[in-house]
């Protein structure tokens, strides 16, 4: 089969590859799509996990199941299906105490699991649901996307009337502010650079901040006293700071995206102030919600899946991916 395998920092080829043998617990997958994650770029540009390589990249996809261990039951050869990436052990201390999505010995795609960007794939059959006839393969991918945006809105712990500010304008907190209309809140806003992206935030208000030499007052303006809740959906140090400045006393910075150079934390603040700041990693057993938010037509989410190609064409996608955040909202590799 057809793999996209990551051999070294920015070397990525398109290999053959036997296809898969399955244990007894698996699911064979052909797969019907993979779209790019933001992590998949950056493991592409640095691999900042130390992933022992080569490995087939790629982690958020959907397809249909061609072959079934013998200790599956649930599902049939044709059934289409999303899968998600994160294989929890099930014994060690986080998984006995039900955090399974904070594993201490956690499988994940792309990283010691191949991934997903290949004709086919395996998963555990725990970590596949069934999706409808009806939904497109692109669509379905976004299950595990959905499913994290899902966990930090929890740890933003917002009630109706409550306000939440969203920093970053990429895929993850557009699908944050789409979900978040759900939610009753009283003011929803998405800062970011891209009047591209930001258009995708829907009724959410939207502040774009690249040419603003002091982005707070600007970020404070739709409310009175700063916000009940900010997550931070990029990796910026800079924005951090910002969101934090935007947080009212008792407020709470959900840390989304890993800051790779590290941030200093006003204590005094915190102190002062009986803020928190708290982390969202994966997800604690959202994606059966997930996949039914992607049946949500006012929700729109497949509006998110901008570009298309097939796999042969995933150097395009790559770079259309990292490069072009003017155009490109998500793109959909096709099996």
């Amino acid at each position: 089969m057809k793999a996209v395998c990551l051999k070294g920092p920015r070397q990525v080829e398109l290999v053959d590859v036997p296809v898969p043998d399955i244990a007894n617990d698996q699911l064979l997958i052909r797969m019907g799509a993979s779209t790019i994650c933001t992590s998949d770029l950056n493991d592409i540009r640095a691999n900042p996990f130390d992933i022992p390589l080569p490995v087939i990249i790629g982690h958020e996809a959907a397809g249909t199941v061609v072959g079934i261990g013998q200790d599956v039951t649930g599902f049939s050869l044709g059934d289409r299906i999303t899968t998600h990436p994160v294989h929890p052990c099930g014994y060690c201390s986080a998984c006995r105490e039900g955090k399974q999505h904070l594993c201490l010995n956690m499988g994940h795609f792309g990283i010691d699991l191949q991934g997903t960007m290949a004709q086919y794939y395996y998963v555990r059959s725990d970590r596949a649901r069934h999706i409808p006839d009806e939904m497109p393969f692109p669509l379905a991918a976004l299950s595990e996307p959905v499913s994290v945006c899902l966990e930090a809105l929890a740890q933003a712990k917002l009630k109706a009337g409550d306000s939440l500010l969203i920093m970053g304008d990429g895929p993850f907190g557009v699908l944050m502010a789409r979900l978040a209309q759900t939610m009753d809140l009283a003011h929803v806003v998405v800062a970011g650079w891209q009047d591209f992206r930001l258009s995708f935030a829907k009724s959410a208000q939207k502040i774009n901040t690249q040419h603003l030499e002091e982005p707070v007052p600007a970020l404070l303006q739709p409310v009175d006293s700063g916000y009940d809740a900010v997550i931070l959906a990029v990796g910026s140090a800079q924005a951090f700071h910002q969101g934090f400045q935007c947080l009212k006393p008792k407020g709470r910075l959900v840390v989304f995206s890993a800051i790779p150079e590290g941030a200093q934390v006003d204590l005094m603040t915190v102190h002062i102030k009986e803020m928190e700041i708290v982390g969202a990693c994966n997800d604690q057993d959202r994606f059966d919600e997930a996949v039914q938010m992607l049946t949500n037509p006012a929700l729109g989410i497949a509006e998110l899946i901008t570009h298309q190609f097939p796999l042969s064409q995933f150097e395009q996608a790559l770079h259309l991916a990292e490069n072009a955040h003017d155009q490109v909202m998500k793109i959909a590799l096709i099996g």
